[in-house]
């Protein structure tokens, strides 16, 4: 250790518990579910890009929101991979809802449902699979 100075190690960047994602994610699909529930009486195309506002934009805000208030930020889970996750989360939507229409006037109500499980159950193993990990080189050891 040069000039006597003990080595401190670097803080590790700080991951959210599981229980802590699992409930975002939770909260996030009934917040989904919800959004697709009150648009039921408007336009495919109107609640499409109103849903898609939601999970595209409404996560960055979020993340720009809670840098400002200077918490620490767990790493950025790939965004590409994340709009193109969510966009297809959507078209999925879309298509359930039109698919079941055909059978019953639930619809909305159904396809609602299957988005919040989807989110809640689906998003927690996606956030583990998708987090960057921590490489060799991006830990430094002092010698």
């Amino acid at each position: 250790m040069p000039n006597g100075t003990p080595h401190t190690p670097l803080p590790k960047e700080r991951t959210p518990k599981a229980w802590i994602v699992r409930l975002g994610y939770t909260a996030a699909g009934l917040g989904i579910g919800g959004a697709w529930l009150l648009g039921r009486d408007v336009p495919p195309w109107e609640h499409t890009l109103r849903l898609l506002a939601i999970v595209v934009v409404v996560p960055p805000a979020i993340h720009l929101l809670r840098r400002r208030r200077a918490r620490a930020i767990p790493s950025h889970l790939p965004l590409r991979h994340l709009v193109a996750a969510k966009v297809l989360l959507v078209g999925a939507a879309l298509g359930l809802d039109a698919l079941l229409a055909l059978w019953t006037g639930w619809a909305p109500v159904a396809t609602a449902l299957s988005l919040a499980l989807v989110v809640a159950v689906g998003g927690p193993p996606l956030h583990r699979r998708l987090q960057p990990r921590p490489t060799p080189n991006s830990q430094s050891t002092a010698a």
